[in-house]
């Protein structure tokens, strides 16, 4: 007996997956995404990499109509030579309870780059458990007749290559710089690179000669490095940082920051490179792998003399190493006592500010014994008055700020919670369940449109392009459902009878609204920045200010009685 013919809803019919047949002949595998990070550096944070991994093989299991995601595992600042994951044990867990049946993987090196325990894993635990295997780019599938595990094999040995490689670059450098070539292209303001020889050092003829006056300023005008940095400030002469981009582009970006800084001038004054010397091998570096950089012991480092013409004279590059020494010794801003008690003091380190300059203010003790915080600029930017204000009084200010902050919450909180027990939020909140559950009821009609429609296609009842047609109209109203689920489900969130705000700020007042005495630990949960004004005006910016404005309108508008509707 011959088919009957169905007629097809050509307006409510929904999008189904083009392999839904396919997918009742083939077994569906249950799969745990797997990506490691070694290191979470800036470097590798910029290019996503964690992220990348997962975007990739979610790629690889969207092509795929056997397989559905069951979970996803990672592991981020955890080595590759072991298998003491956190993530990695989360996932073997899941394996032996029969949750996943499959591990995916981006290649080999993210399992580990223990290539012998993880060929172990791939060819005998995984088996074991009867766990698919795949690693996306390597191209390796376990299931896959002829499946080679060498090639899996054979990416992790060219990592291996690569980190002898780097090894050897390291190790050609150490000689050039022991000959005295120059094989860095990144060289100190007043120094450039020979137009007839790269690796060769020579005086930039605009620049060396403010390097030159620094010297002669320092040491034989006995000024200080603010003074100094007024001075080149006064006199137009662009820091180095512009100085570098404007010669590169000759000119220089609006509200560029051009200015010397006290610190500049330090920095520069005990730069060896000036007296005709080169330092390498400040700095250690793992290329290869987490790019991580470190301070190497003064003991390892490589000083070659006369390498280049000097700028400033050795006997005037001494002189100034010499006072240099004398004010590190001498004064009290550097004295280890001194450092060390105003350093356990000071809580708000880089989060207090001068109000009008943006610079840093930083902690002295004056000669009465007193304790201060000061505009470190006051001296190099032009228009900014010599900043001070009492530690005590910063400390009262931002412990009164932080402590009117948590009671506002709490207050806010109590008063929603006792408005959300009344009988009308409690039916608001029925409101929004039921209208929650309609859209879900209307997510399954989706669902089952889209079986429909598949049939329809299958059957030949409709062509390829109705099939597109109605199948993107489909999705289209999936996403909008599911966008208003989400909207619902967050605004009910607030006639809850428990209404909670963010967890850590929540937890951050839990932990200290009975606290009434300041804190470092206190500061750093709760302040973001502190500007200091003229005539001694504080101004604390707090972590969760946003929020609590958000709280307390919202607030404002449940006991106003309008519930946003």
């Amino acid at each position: 007996m011959a088919r009957k013919s169905r007629k097809v809803d050509f307006v409510n019919v929904g999008k189904t997956a083009a392999a839904a047949a396919v997918k009742e002949e083939k077994p569906i595998f249950r799969a745990g995404l797997y990506a490691r990070l070694s290191l979470e550096s800036e470097a590798n944070k910029e290019r996503g990499t964690i992220e990348n991994q997962m975007e990739l093989i979610k790629k690889f299991v969207d092509g795929a109509d056997d397989i559905v995601v069951e979970h996803e595992y990672m592991d981020v600042s955890k080595t590759g030579t072991n298998f003491e994951r956190s993530g990695f044990e989360e996932m073997m867990r899941d394996i032996r309870d029969g949750r996943i049946n499959c591990v995916i993987v981006k290649d080999l090196s993210r399992l580990g780059r223990n290539y012998v325990e993880a060929g172990n894993y791939v060819e005998r635990v995984f088996p074991f458990f009867e766990v698919r295997f795949i690693a996306v780019t390597d191209g390796y599938d376990s299931i896959r007749e002829g499946a080679d595990l060498s090639v899996c094999m054979s990416n992790i040995f060219n990592e291996f290559y690569s980190r002898d490689l780097a090894k050897k670059i390291k190790a050609s450098y150490r000689s050039h710089w022991k000959k005295g070539s120059n094989v860095s292209g990144n060289l100190a303001y007043g120094l450039m690179s020979d137009p007839l020889d790269k690796h060769h050092i020579i005086a930039d003829p605009d620049a060396a000669p403010v390097v030159q006056r620094m010297f002669e300023l320092f040491v034989n005008e006995k000024m200080g490095y603010a003074q100094i940095a007024k001075i080149l400030n006064d006199d137009g002469v662009i820091g180095p940082k512009a100085y570098k981009h404007f010669k590169k582009t000759k000119e220089l970006p609006q509200n560029y920051d051009a200015a010397w800084t006290g610190h500049t001038i330090a920095r520069m004054l005990c730069n060896p490179y000036y007296a005709g010397d080169s330092r390498h091998n400040e700095h250690g570096r793992d290329g290869f792998a987490e790019k991580k950089q470190w301070r190497e012991p003064e003991e390892n480092w490589i000083i070659v003399e006369d390498t280049h013409e000097p700028i400033v004279p050795r006997a005037l590059y001494l002189k100034a190493q010499e006072r240099l020494k004398e004010i590190h010794e001498n004064s009290p801003k550097y004295g280890k006592k001194n450092q060390g008690e105003l350093a356990c003091r000071n809580f708000y380190k880089k989060k207090i500010v001068c109000g009008n300059c943006g610079s840093t203010m930083y902690l002295i003790k004056n000669s009465s014994g007193s304790t201060n915080f000061v505009c470190g600029g006051h001296q190099t930017k032009k228009g900014c008055n010599r900043k001070s204000v009492c530690e005590s009084a910063v400390n009262d200010e931002v412990l009164r700020v932080i402590r009117t902050h948590m009671n506002v919450y709490v207050d806010s909180m109590e008063m929603l919670k006792r408005m959300n027990r009344k009988t009308e939020s409690m039916k608001k909140y029925d409101v929004l369940t039921k209208e929650i559950q309609r859209l879900h009821h209307e997510m399954e009609k989706v669902a089952a449109h889209r079986q429909q429609l598949y049939e329809d296609y299958a059957e030949r009842l409709i062509d390829a392009g109705q099939y597109e047609v109605f199948a993107d109209k489909d999705a289209a109203a999936e996403a909008e459902l599911r966008k208003r689920i989400s909207e619902i489900t967050e605004y009910q969130k607030k006639y809850d009878r428990n209404y909670c705000a963010d967890v850590d700020w929540e937890a951050a007042i839990e932990k200290y609204r009975n606290i009434r005495h300041l804190t470092k630990k206190m500061v750093d949960a709760f302040v973001e920045k502190i500007e200091i004004f003229s005539a001694g005006k504080v101004a604390v910016h707090l972590i969760y200010d946003d929020m609590l404005e958000e709280l307390v309108a919202y607030t404002k508008e449940r006991e106003a009685g309008d519930y946003g509707q």
